[in-house]
C-alpha cells in the first residue's frame, strides 16, 4: 500500500547502514542494455517506462472493467513478491561496471543496480558515505517495491533522519491506479512525502482527462491522508478550479476535514446543497458536521457522532435543527413554532459477554419532518412511526433476563399511537434442545403498557408459560413432542371499555412436530444434483377459554404464509391465547448441488386442516373462523448459479379456486455490472387478516450498462389497478477511466405504508427529486444521496468503490 512509498524512499538508507555493518558488496560487470531489472518471469507484454500496459496486451486474467474504460492497465512486476521477510534482515546485492573504495565513501558506477529482498534500486552512479549514513544517487534512477514505481534524475538520503529527496521524479502508485510527477519529492525526518511542484492523477498516463496540480502535495502514509496547497484540477487541460487547501484521502480510513457536496433539487425544498465536515478527533470516536442550504426553507445543521469504547460498547449520535423554517410558515401560516429538530441515539454494547445493551432513540419536531427533509431514500420519507427503544439483557448460561422500555413516536395522524412499555421485564430459559433429552420451556414476563391518550385502557400484563418438550432426531428424520401451560393475567387501570379489573386466562397446549428425510442422485444440464423429499406433519392443540374482556396491548393476527403451518400461535404478542385443533401437511423438495453444497432449486406447499371453529379473535366481537381448512400455501426458491435468483410465494383457496396472495421476484446480475429486476405482487382481503383493499403491483428496475462508458439505470413500481406508475425513478451515468458523472430524476407520492393510494384525490400531487453525481477517481467526488438512492430502488445493485 502507499506506507511502501516511505520504505522505498528509506531503500538506500538501508544500503549505508548495511554497509557499517560489514555487508558485502561485490561489484560485477553487468548488461548495459536492459533499461531496468527484469522481474523473476518475464511476461508476454511490453510495459511502458510507467509500468503501462495497453489493452489488448493485458492478460485475459488481468482484464477487468477499470482496464477496458482505461483502456490498459498498470501491472506491476513485483505483485506477489514475498513481502514477509523484513527487509532489514535482507542481504544487499549491488552490480555495477566498477567500485572504488575512498576512505569511507563507496563510489558505484556505470549501470548501478541495488535489490534487498523485495527493494530494487537502479542509477547509473551512486556515493555512499558509510561514517555519515549519507549518499547521492545520480542518472536514471529507478526505485521500485510491490505497489510502487520511483523514477528520478537525482536521490539525496541521509540515514539517520530517514530524510530523503528524488529530483525530477516520476511516480506510480499500481493499487490506488494513481501515477504523477513532482520537479522534487522529499521525505522528511516524520515520515510525510512531500511533492514540491507536483501533479497526481487516476486517469491513464495515455490519456489525462483530469489532473490535479499542485504547489505542494503531502502524504502521510501512516494515516492515510493527503493534503494539497495550492491545488488547481485541469479538465482535459484547461484549469477549472482552484483550492488553497484540499485534504483527501488515500485509503478508505475518514479524514478531517471538508467532503464532497451533495447538490440535488426536490419539489419539498427547492436546490438543496449539503457541504459535510469531518472531525477524525481519534480512532474511537469521530465527528461529521454538515450544514445544508435548502432553497425554500433555510439552513439545517445536522450532526453525526460516533464513539466506540471497551466498556460501554458503540454509540451513534445523531442531531438536526433547522430554525424558523420559511416553507412550513407560508404552508401553514398558523403555527406556533417553525423550528424543526431532529435527535437521535442508537447504542450497542457487550461487557464480559454477559450484559448485552441497547438503546434505539429517535424523535423529531413534527409529524413531517422526515417527509420534507430526509433525502436519503423513500423508505425513511415514508416512516410512520419512529421507535425509541432502551434495553439491557443479562445472558446467563440457563436464563436470558432482559429489561425492556419501549414507545413510539407516530408520524401519522390517522394511525393510532402504539402502546408505551415503562418497563417490560423477561425471563426464559435457555434450553439445550440436545436430542433424547427432555428439554424445559419456562418464560416469565411482566409488561406495563401506558398510553397518552386519557381513553384509552392501561395497565399491567403478566404472561408466564411452563412446559417440556423432548426433540428426537435422525439422519433420516425427526419427532419433536411438546407439551406447555400457558397463562395469562392482567391488571388494568379503570376503563369504561371493561368489566373487569383483573381478567385472567390461562390454556394448556400440546404439539407434535414431524418429518422424514428421503434423498436421491440425479443430473440436469450435466451438474450432479442431490435431490432431497421432506414431507412433514404438524399437530397443535390448545385449549380454549373465553377472552372477551382483554385489551389489546401489543399483538396482531399474523399474515398467513407458508411458515405459518408450523407455528403454535396465529398471533403475535401476548394478549390473546389462541385456541387450536389442528393438523399441518407440508412438503419440501430441495436439488443441491453435489460440488460445492449450493441450493439451487426449492419447493415447498402445504395446508391445515381444522378440526374446530377457532374462537379466539383479537376483536372479542369478531365472528369464529369456521373454515375447515386453510389456504394451500406454497413457496419456490431458484438459483441456478450466482446471476440468476427468483423467489416466489402464493396462498391459494381451493373451494374458490382464487388466489388470495401471491409475489414473484426475479433478479439477474451479468458479469458487465448489469442488474435486472422484476416482481410482481397481489393480496386480496384474507380470512384471518384485517380487511384491506385488493392490492395488484408490478415492480422493474435495471441498470443497464451500454457500452464501455454510458449507463442506464431505472425502476418503477407500476399499479395494475389504477393503472399508473406510483413510484419511478431514472437516470443516466457516464463513467470513464478516471471520472464519473450520474443524474437521477425520482418521482413519487407521499403515501403511507399498508394503505391504497386515493387517485381520484384531487388534492393528490406527485414529487418530484433531481440528483447529482460526478466522482473524480482517486479523489472521491460530490453527491453521494444518489449512490444510496439506485442501492435502496435497484435491488442487487451495489455501488461501486473507484
Amino acid at each position: 500500500m502507499l506506507r511502501q512509498f516511505v520504505l522505498a524512499s528509506a531503500l538506500v538508507s538501508s544500503i549505508s547502514v548495511s554497509a557499517q555493518e560489514n555487508t558485502e558488496i561485490t561489484p560485477t560487470t553487468v548488461d548495459h542494455t536492459t533499461s531496468s531489472i527484469a522481474p523473476p518471469n518475464p511476461q508476454p507484454y511490453v510495459r511502458s517506462e510507467m509500468d503501462w500496459v495497453s489493452e489488448h496486451q493485458v492478460p485475459s486474467e488481468l482484464r477487468d472493467e477499470r482496464c477496458e474504460n482505461c483502456k490498459g492497465r498498470y501491472i506491476d512486476p513485483l505483485a506477489g513478491a514475498d513481502e514477509g521477510v523484513s527487509i532489514d534482515e535482507s542481504d544487499i546485492n549491488a552490480t555495477a561496471t566498477s567500485t572504488e573504495l575512498q576512505g569511507d565513501t563507496v563510489l558505484l558506477t556505470g549501470g548501478v543496480q541495488v535489490t534487498q529482498g523485495y527493494r530494487q534500486l537502479k542509477g547509473d552512479s551512486a556515493t555512499i558515505n558509510r561514517a555519515t549514513g549519507s549518499g547521492t544517487l545520480e542518472g536514471n534512477i529507478t526505485i521500485r517495491e510491490p505497489g510502487l514505481l520511483l523514477h528520478g534524475n537525482k536521490a539525496d538520503y541521509t540515514s539517520e533522519t530517514g530524510e530523503a529527496s528524488v529530483e525530477g521524479s516520476q511516480y506510480v502508485l499500481h493499487e490506488q491506479h494513481l501515477h504523477g510527477s513532482a520537479d522534487a519529492l522529499q521525505r522528511d525526518a516524520a515520515g510525510l512525502i512531500h511533492i514540491v511542484n507536483g501533479s497526481m492523477s487516476y486517469c491513464s498516463p495515455e490519456d489525462e482527462q483530469w489532473m490535479m496540480r499542485a504547489d505542494e502535495i503531502e502524504l502521510n502514509i501512516e494515516e492515510g491522508v493527503g493534503t494539497a496547497r495550492g491545488a488547481k484540477f485541469d479538465i482535459a487541460g484547461v484549469p477549472v478550479l482552484y483550492s488553497p487547501w484540499l485534504r483527501f484521502p488515500l485509503d478508505d480510513r475518514r479524514k478531517t476535514g471538508f467532503l464532497w457536496p451533495d447538490i440535488g433539487s426536490d419539489t419539498r425544498g427547492g436546490l438543496d446543497v449539503a457541504i459535510p465536515i469531518y472531525y477524525n478527533a481519534a480512532e474511537n470516536y469521530d465527528l461529521l458536521y454538515t450544514p445544508r442550504y435548502i432553497q425554500e426553507r433555510g439552513i439545517n445543521h445536522e450532526a453525526y457522532a460516533r464513539y466506540l469504547g471497551p466498556l460501554i460498547g458503540q454509540w451513534n449520535f445523531a442531531g438536526a435543527f433547522l430554525a424558523s423554517d420559511d416553507r412550513l410558515e407560508d404552508d401553514i401560516p398558523d403555527l406556533d413554532d417553525y423550528d424543526r429538530w431532529l435527535t437521535g441515539v442508537n447504542h450497542n454494547g457487550l461487557f464480559k459477554r454477559r450484559w448485552r445493551t441497547r438503546v434505539d432513540y429517535t424523535k423529531v419536531s413534527d409529524v413531517d419532518y422526515l417527509k420534507d427533509l430526509d433525502s436519503s431514500s423513500l423508505e425513511s420519507k415514508r416512516q410512520t412511526s419512529l421507535l425509541q427503544l432502551g434495553s439491557v439483557d443479562y445472558l446467563g448460561d440457563k436464563w436470558l433476563v432482559g429489561l425492556d422500555v419501549q414507545q413510539f413516536q407516530t408520524l401519522a395522524d390517522d394511525i393510532r399511537e402504539d402502546y408505551k412499555k415503562l418497563p417490560q421485564i423477561t425471563a426464559s430459559y435457555r434450553s439445550d434442545k440436545t436430542p433424547f433429552q427432555f428439554s424445559p420451556i419456562a418464560q416469565l414476563q411482566y409488561s406495563n403498557f401506558d398510553a397518552d391518550v386519557p381513553s384509552r385502557v392501561t395497565g399491567q400484563r403478566v404472561y408466564g408459560e411452563l412446559g417440556v418438550s423432548y426433540p428426537m432426531e435422525w439422519d433420516y428424520g425427526f419427532l419433536r413432542p411438546t407439551t406447555k401451560y400457558r397463562q395469562l393475567a392482567y391488571s388494568l387501570d379503570e376503563s369504561t371499555s371493561f368489566t373487569e379489573d383483573a381478567p385472567r386466562a390461562g390454556v394448556a397446549v400440546a404439539a407434535i412436530d414431524s418429518g422424514l428425510f428421503f434423498e436421491r442422485s440425479t443430473s440436469f444440464a450435466g451438474e450432479r444434483l442431490l435431490q432431497t423429499l421432506e414431507p412433514r406433519l404438524f399437530y397443535l392443540y390448545s385449549e380454549y377459554e373465553e377472552q372477551k374482556d382483554q385489551p389489546d396491548f401489543d399483538t396482531a393476527e399474523l399474515t398467513f404464509s407458508y411458515n405459518q403451518l408450523f407455528r403454535q400461535t396465529r398471533f403475535s404478542g401476548r394478549d390473546r391465547l389462541d385456541d387450536a385443533n389442528q393438523a399441518s401437511m407440508g412438503i419440501t423438495t430441495r436439488f443441491i448441488n453435489e460440488e460445492d453444497g449450493q441450493e439451487q432449486f426449492s419447493a415447498s406447499l402445504g395446508q391445515i386442516v381444522y378440526f374446530d371453529d377457532r374462537k379466539v379473535r383479537l376483536k372479542p366481537s369478531s365472528a369464529p373462523l369456521d373454515d375447515s381448512k386453510s389456504e394451500v400455501a406454497g413457496e419456490l426458491n431458484f438459483s441456478p448459479n450466482e446471476r440468476l435468483s427468483l423467489r416466489s410465494n402464493l396462498q391459494w383457496e381451493i373451494d374458490t379456486g382464487k388466489v388470495n396472495a401471491g409475489n414473484l421476484n426475479v433478479n439477474y446480475q451479468q458479469d458487465n455490472g448489469g442488474v435486472y429486476n422484476f416482481g410482481y405482487s397481489y393480496r386480496r382481503p384474507q380470512t384471518i387478516t384485517a380487511t384491506r383493499d385488493i392490492t395488484e403491483q408490478a415492480t422493474v428496475s435495471t441498470y443497464l450498462p451500454m457500452g464501455r462508458q454510458w449507463s442506464f439505470f431505472a425502476s418503477m413500481s407500476y399499479s395494475i389497478k389504477a393503472e399508473r406508475s406510483v413510484e419511478d425513478m431514472f437516470g443516466l451515468e457516464y463513467d470513464t477511466c478516471c471520472w464519473m458523472v450520474r443524474l437521477l430524476h425520482l418521482r413519487y407520492y407521499d403515501t403511507v405504508p399498508g394503505k391504497t393510494i386515493d387517485f381520484n384525490n384531487p388534492d393528490l400531487e406527485q414529487e418530484h427529486s433531481t440528483q447529482f453525481q460526478i466522482v473524480l477517481k482517486g479523489m472521491g467526488g460530490y453527491g453521494n444521496r444518489v449512490g444510496g438512492l439506485m442501492e435502496d430502488m435497484i435491488r442487487g445493485f451495489e455501488d461501486r468503490e473507484y
